[in-house]
């Protein structure tokens, strides 16, 4: 087969992948700019700049495709110019929109998407991109420069193909695989590692998301060579990463009052009534119920991150190979605080351990049980018999206990008996818009009921104890889970971020408080640290300084409250509307019942001042 000028269209393939090849390593150089003036490159070290630069090759080769493919494509239609035309325009397309995006990650510290896009484009964007003329000069020789370069790289590759009629194509092929599988590979063990300069320099690549596998290490017996204690206390620290921002200033407190956190994997707000959950229900009239309370994510893992620092899971991986240990349990174990965890699922994956506990001594984390509900009594058992061990002059005690049941949905038949009709299990192929969520929903009540009894058992023994009197309570869920509420099929979580996923019950039991209350204001996950450090605990910061929380009482409104984690998030703003940064860079704008916002532009102004306070602990 030949094209009416006669060249052979194998060879024109060949022509086109030598093209591919070159693309791939101009993009790889510009990705290996990423490092430039980056306080990661302090990090750097063989085995991290050999992961980064096969990362950016990997990586790479696998965006110079689309011009590639789209070249194959014009070209099977027999257009061998038009196709080579467009496959060198969209090479240094790419090339220029990688060259902006360099410049967006430094400011912004994410790569470009949707708030940026619409931001920059927005109506108040002149007021704050404001640009001097010769700042416009020189991008515009730096892209004509960009372009250059691709064009010359193509007219090499023709030289290459007049002189050797070749187009290398399987050591080229082998080389990039070889990158790859290298990068991913190497990423699964050093992440699991914690080796800082592989895990630091992945971010800087623009959308690239090399493998982890921390479950499979786990459950294959894999262990760090140092203990989780180790590598909290290594000296080595990024310099990326300014947090606190401030050194704590601390003050003996008068009291050290005990404190039980309670979560409840996947508490929807409507199953908190007398009816479903009278302990729990009794419990919130009796004490300090926020009633507009909202996790930090729809997920358990960012939702109890939020928890334990104050802080979006945005951070999560900065902070892992950062080893910085959440602020609030440091304390607690400065101040003397016996520290305990009761977890019902695992607290290997995520991995919460080594997360938020590697300090704590002698850590629960797990809990025996051939059945979810085993597990949820078992561990309730564990933490009374700790309680009935203690004596009048025992430290102070921190226990966070981790129901899972109506995450799970798992129950015996004569457990599941209270609200009827009920699934037995839960079928997920039934799920549908149109589907009766009753029976579901039934299931799902039942769990929490059986929970609650648990929690009665709980609190009738610190009431037996007299340990009520010195013991904050605090009880919440992670995250919440939906029931197609706003009827747009959406079941369970980690699907949006509406209310009905990230809206979950606050009740907080402090002994020093006047009278039970009601509280309407919104009230986050961020709230719970900078109200114990400051208000139990003898810091003195400001609250800013390690925290994106207000304290709980305060009633100042918690604007562009940010919620998910630093691939898929969200800005929950005025009237519960969200702004969602999708894994994919895009911008989804919903109203509170998900209905789609079309033609949004983003106020400019307040988005910035948002997006400087989500990225102010990083330098």
């Amino acid at each position: 087969m030949s094209f009416s000028n006669g060249v052979p269209f194998v060879d024109s393939l060949k022509r086109g992948f030598l093209f591919y090849s070159f693309s791939a390593i101009i993009i790889a150089v510009q990705f290996i700019f990423y490092m430039y003036g980056n306080p990661v490159v302090e990090l750097m070290d063989f085995e991290g700049w050999l992961f980064f630069v096969a990362s950016c090759v990997s990586h790479a080769s696998q965006v110079a495709l689309i011009p590639f493919i789209a070249y194959l494509l014009i070209a099977a239609v027999r257009l061998p110019r038009i196709a080579t035309f467009v496959h060198v325009l969209l090479v240094v397309l790419l090339c220029v929109l990688n060259f902006v995006n360099e410049q967006v990650f430094a400011l912004y510290r994410f790569h470009i998407n949707g708030f940026i896009l619409n931001m920059f484009f927005g109506d108040s964007a002149s007021e704050i991109f404001t640009f001097d003329t010769m700042l416009y000069v020189k991008e515009a020789l730096a892209l004509i420069a960009l372009a250059a370069v691709v064009t010359g790289f193509w007219w090499l590759s023709k030289t290459v193909w007049g002189k050797f009629r070749r187009a290398f194509a399987w050591p080229v092929i082998t080389f990039f695989i070889v990158c790859t599988l290298f990068a991913h590979g190497w990423h699964v063990y050093a992440s699991y590692m914690q080796h800082q300069s592989v895990v630091k320099s992945a971010r800087l690549i623009p959308y690239y998301f090399p493998m982890t596998a921390y479950g499979f290490m786990v459950k294959h017996g894999f262990v760090a060579p140092d203990s989780y204690r180790n590598i909290a206390n290594s000296s080595v620290r990024s310099s990326d990463l300014q947090y606190p921002l401030t050194p704590f200033d601390k003050v003996s407190p008068d009291k050290k009052p005990n404190i039980l956190l309670i979560l409840i994997d996947s508490w929807n707000r409507r199953a908190l009534t007398e009816e479903c959950m009278p302990t729990a229900h009794a419990f919130a009239q009796k004490n300090q119920w926020f009633v507009n309370h909202v996790s930090g994510s729809n997920g358990t893992r960012s939702g109890v991150f939020s928890i334990f620092y104050g802080l979006s899971c945005y951070y999560w991986e900065a902070f892992e190979a950062s080893r910085i240990t959440p602020p609030l349990v440091d304390r607690l174990l400065e101040l003397g605080y016996d520290f305990q965890a009761y977890p019902s699922a695992p607290l290997s994956d995520p991995p919460f351990a080594r997360m938020l506990f590697p300090n704590v001594p002698n850590l629960n984390v797990s809990t025996e049980g051939e059945t979810v509900l085993e597990r949820d009594n078992r561990l309730a058992d564990n933490f009374l018999r700790d309680i009935e061990a203690r004596t009048d002059s025992s430290a102070p005690f921190f226990s966070f206990l981790f129901f899972d049941l109506p995450h799970s949905f798992q129950l015996p038949k004569d457990k599941n008996v209270k609200f009827q009709p009920a699934w037995d299990y839960a079928d997920y192929t039934k799920l549908s818009n149109e589907l009766d969520p009753e029976p579901f929903w039934n299931l799902y009540r039942n769990t929490c009921y059986q929970d609650d009894l648990i929690l009665g058992r709980i609190f009738d023994a610190l009431e037996r104890k007299g340990l009520m009197d010195n013991t904050i309570i605090i009880l919440t869920g992670d995250h919440s889970q939906e029931f197609n509420e706003n009827h747009r099929n959406y079941w369970g979580h980690n699907g949006n971020f509406s209310v009905h996923q990230i809206g979950v019950p606050l009740i907080c039991h402090f002994p020093d408080a006047a009278e039970p209350r009601q509280f309407s204001h919104r009230t986050t996950h961020y709230d719970i640290v900078p109200t114990l450090m400051s208000q139990y605990l003898g810091v003195r910061n400001d609250l800013a300084d390690y925290s994106a929380g207000h304290l709980l009482t305060d009633s100042v409104p918690r604007a562009w409250h940010v919620v998910g984690s630093n691939l898929n998030y969200a800005f929950i703003i005025e009237g519960d509307s969200i702004l969602e940064k999708t894994a994919d860079g895009a911008l989804d704008v919903y109203d509170a019942k998900l209905n789609p916002v079309t033609g949004y532009k983003l106020p400019a102004r307040e988005f910035n001042a948002a997006m400087n306070q989500l990225n102010k602990y990083f330098k």
